[in-house]
């Protein structure tokens, strides 16, 4: 039996959590981010995905294209590190990784790109992507992480 991925309320009635009767195990090897962007995909559609990556693929060329990235190990002047100031006033840092790397953005929008993408995008477009790390092991590409607010997570709202 196929679940969806883990629920917050624990009341949806469709994964894992919420079905304890069934004595069946969830068996699948996907990390829960991207279960729940193959999730997101459905509700959004093609037609709304495709209009996302269009976006953000402008988005990610005029990044690039202001800081000179070419990829991981060519980085022009784009910044290596970036201190973001949090909700609570401290200091956030991000540093850039400078090598070809298997990471993909923590952002929703960018893992829904990512799981209805091809094989053959995740073995060459994605590995160049910007990607920023913090120490903690969060992951935002350059793009979701110069945006104004920026990003998401420590947003005023």
């Amino acid at each position: 039996m196929v679940f969806t991925p883990p629920c917050f309320s624990e009341c949806c009635g469709f994964c894992i959590k919420c079905c304890p009767h069934l004595q069946e195990e969830d068996k699948s090897s996907e990390p829960e981010n991207l279960r729940r962007a193959r999730d997101l995909s459905k509700m959004l559609g093609k037609n709304r995905i495709d209009m996302i990556t269009l976006n953000y693929n402008t988005e990610l060329k005029q990044w690039c294209k202001g800081g000179g990235y070419k990829n991981p190990t060519n980085i022009g002047i784009s910044q290596k590190e970036i201190k973001i100031q949090n909700k609570n006033k401290d200091h956030v840092k991000y540093k850039l990784i400078q090598q070809k790397h298997s990471d993909i953005c923590n952002s929703s929008l960018c893992n829904v790109m990512y799981v209805t993408s091809s094989e053959w995008l995740h073995t060459s477009f994605y590995p160049s992507i910007p990607i920023y790390t913090r120490s903690d092991g969060f992951k935002l590409c350059g793009p979701c992480l110069s945006r104004k607010p920026s990003p998401p997570e420590i947003s005023p709202f």
